[in-house]
């Protein structure tokens, strides 16, 4: 195999699929890039396991030709350090020739690296063969509505099924839902696609795949039993289903309140960081006292004092109420929604409350309100 690129384009070419690597994998297979010089381009694949990433750098782009002088043929190459030789080249191009199916030249002319590679028949194989439900979605759709629910997913291995995003498709909508069992997270979008599917899907390696869209324009999206395939432009990424039921359902979300608060976001993060200031604990207990004459967001510790501060340009429906809440919870779904003012709705004083924007109903955040002493 040999062949002369355009190096911008191949590092771009690596770099995603280097969201497939894992550093840690025991396999040095799996540590390794598979380059596979084609007569439409370089295939370069990328598998640790869970995520197979396979994109292809074109022969040419925009009538602008990227590879040349090229052979058919395969390797396998360390990927690390195919990268970052790759990211420290100066020349605006370099050839990367594979001797003797062992070592891998890697020239910009002036710039010379060798490294050892293996035979391409040492790495598994590898199916991206799309068999299952499948739809279209704006990426831009998919991006926002990974944005607006992974943040709540469970960030630790105690529970597995809660590391997911629980993905459905169903009635042309596609629903997101995300939770750690003390908040939950919930986006909707009208797909044109009447496909019916369920499946969840790590938060992390979702988040991950939808940084890799950049400019384009629409996502396929295929569900298996075992696996979730996305296409979208040169690349396709296929993740391994986490299994079993999903343990929250959407009927968990009340339909009715008897307390609302509306107020700009950024005013409400900002007394939350605030008040905040005393806690030692990243996840700080604030709390909200509501009334007709105002509000007031406050914070206490047994050792470090107390904060409070009143709360302006508001408008509040209900009787006197006093919330208590994790701080990060809040924030963090009030950042979500992206939106400038927010809507917080409450049934009583121990049950789950929502954040909504006024001008979205296509996500919730639900949020379960804290004990205090």
């Amino acid at each position: 195999m040999r062949f002369t690129i355009d190096k911008e384009q191949f590092l771009k070419g690596l770099l995603i699929a280097g969201r497939g690597i894992s550093p840690k994998n025991a396999m040095p297979q799996l540590l390794c890039f598979k380059l596979e010089m084609t007569t439409i381009g370089l295939e370069i694949t990328a598998f640790n396991g869970d995520v197979t990433v396979f994109t292809r750098v074109p022969l040419k782009l925009n009538e602008k030709e990227i590879i040349r002088n090229y052979s058919l043929g395969s390797s396998l190459i360390n990927a690390h350090f195919l990268t970052e030789i790759v990211r420290k080249m100066e020349g605006s191009e370099l050839s990367l020739d594979v001797i003797d199916e062992s070592i891998a030249k890697i020239d910009d002319g002036n710039s010379v690296f060798k490294l050892p590679c293996m035979n391409s028949d040492e790495y598994p194989d590898i199916d991206l063969e799309k068999t299952g439900s499948t739809f279209s979605i704006g990426c831009t759709e998919l991006t926002k509505l990974v944005e607006q629910t992974a943040f709540a997913a469970l960030d630790k291995d105690t529970r597995p099924i809660l590391n997911a995003i629980n993905l459905k498709a169903e009635g042309g909508q596609f629903t997101a839902l995300a939770t750690d069992s003390a908040r939950l997270s919930r986006k909707a979008v009208a797909i044109d696609s009447s496909i019916v599917f369920n499946a969840n899907v790590s938060a992390k390696t979702i988040t991950d795949i939808v940084k890799l869209f950049e400019n384009n324009y629409e996502v396929e999206v295929c569900s298996t039993g075992e696996k979730m395939i996305l296409s979208f432009g040169q690349t396709v990424v296929s993740t391994r289903l986490i299994g079993g039921e999903y343990p929250v359902k959407n009927s968990i979300i009340p339909q009715n309140f008897n307390y609302s608060l509306q107020i700009n976001a950024s005013q409400l993060l900002n007394a939350i960081d605030r008040v905040s200031i005393l806690s030692s604990d990243r996840a700080a207990i604030v709390k909200l006292s509501m009334n007709s004459e105002g509000i007031e967001i406050s914070s206490s510790g047994d050792q470090n004092g107390s904060g409070s501060e009143k709360l302006s340009t508001i408008q509040y429906q209900g009787e006197r109420l006093e919330v208590a809440f994790n701080a990060l919870f809040v924030s963090q779904a009030v950042k979500a929604l992206g939106a400038e003012d927010v809507t917080l709705k409450f049934v009583g004083e121990m049950k789950p409350f929502v954040v909504l924007d006024p001008k979205d109903d296509s996500v919730v955040e639900l949020i379960t309100p804290m004990r205090t002493r």
